[in-house]
């Protein structure tokens, strides 16, 4: 069978689960960019998704599970390069929930400290943060534990297994605090990918009525590198009726020398689950510098 044909069971086997006993969901997040350099027009379909995820009570526990995938909107397929017909998966995980005793999870997941941006990035998908900041990883072969809330307080970590003999095996943390007006978290990445790199981050976002600020601090001591590397990202949001201006400013040497990323926008609400948005990015490094504008529409099923 075909890898597009293998895509498309896939497909139709989640929309029959979905309609059985789990929550079918998904986002369509697709943009035209103009960018001044080659190749200068593009369709891009920004991460937009599928998945089915539910849970199950089993008594004194439940089943939980999710399989999620890229969707290609703009093409077709979920990946570029050589093997262009390859199905993505993104969070894909079965676990069990144990009441106030928390939640243990096994899969491919993203990490602790990724989730612990929380709703910083602004302009997630479309304009990522990982443009410029290390640390938003996906990993597979991972083990999850993540506690119940403790009043304002939860702490989730991560054993990531290399399942090689050459490599050790990573550990992602991180702790988030989430009450009224403020967001904070502290996260950790150690050994991940690289055996020798670890990274910690930390976030706040305060929010004032329809007035948001954040800052994030991503701090990557890597194997190859002599002095530790610190990258930073602010931004601001402002609701006004069914509109919501935003701008956001990342730096950091830490995925290219000298990268910089500045971003304003505007999100305009069309319906609960619909947004239009216009973007626009100045991206600046060491090696080059390029200019995107983005309009695209965005619907969560």
């Amino acid at each position: 069978m075909k890898k597009p044909l293998i895509a498309a069971a896939i497909s139709m086997a989640l929309v029959g689960t979905a309609q059985a006993e789990s929550q079918f969901y998904g986002k369509m997040n697709v943009s035209f960019n103009y960018a001044d350099t080659d190749p200068e027009l593009s369709l891009n379909s920004n991460a937009s998704r599928l998945g089915v995820k539910g849970s199950d009570d089993l008594g004194g526990s439940k089943v939980i599970y999710q399989a999620e995938f890229e969707l290609a909107v703009d093409d077709g397929y979920a990946t570029s390069g050589a093997d262009t017909n390859t199905v993505k998966p993104r969070d894909t995980y079965i676990g069990l929930e144990y009441g106030n005793a928390g939640t243990v999870k096994m899969g491919l997941m993203d990490t602790p400290l990724k989730k612990s941006q929380g709703k910083f990035d602004l302009f997630n998908d479309v304009v990522d943060i990982k443009n410029v900041l290390d640390g938003e990883k996906r990993t597979a072969n991972s083990i999850n534990y993540t506690t119940t809330k403790f009043g304002a307080v939860q702490a989730s970590v991560s054993y990531l297994l290399k399942e090689d003999d050459t490599k050790d095996d990573g550990i992602s943390a991180s702790v988030t605090y989430s009450q009224d007006a403020i967001y904070a978290s502290l996260a950790v990445d150690s050994k991940t990918e690289d055996d020798d790199t670890s990274t910690v981050r930390a976030t706040v976002i305060y929010n004032a009525g329809d007035l948001s600020v954040g800052a994030l601090l991503n701090n990557v001591d890597a194997s190859d590198t002599t002095d530790e590397e610190l990258g930073f990202a602010v931004n601001a949001s402002m609701k006004m009726g069914v509109n919501t201006a935003k701008v956001q400013f990342e730096s950091g040497d830490q995925n290219l020398q000298g990268a910089t990323s500045a971003t304003v926008g505007v999100d305009h609400k069309l319906a609960k689950t619909t947004k239009a948005f216009v973007y626009v990015n100045q991206f600046d490094h060491d090696g080059g510098d390029q200019l995107t504008v983005a309009l695209g529409l965005e619907h969560k099923f």
